[in-house]
């Protein structure tokens, strides 16, 4: 077993850690209404994976 490591990684400068860990506040469009035949849909698809995966073994 080796007993030092190897740093792959080079060092980060003050600036550019500021830069990973600054807030990005983003703007999200309007949350999505579904109407109830594409939620019935939704919940189709789901129940016909779940029966798929089943058949797997």
């Amino acid at each position: 077993m080796k007993k030092q490591s190897e740093n792959r990684f080079s060092p980060l400068s003050q600036k550019a850690v500021e830069t990973l860990t600054s807030i990005q506040k983003e703007t999200l469009v309007k949350p999505r209404t579904f109407s109830a035949a594409e939620l019935w849909d939704i919940q189709r698809r789901s129940r016909t994976m779940v029966s798929r995966r089943n058949f797997a073994f």
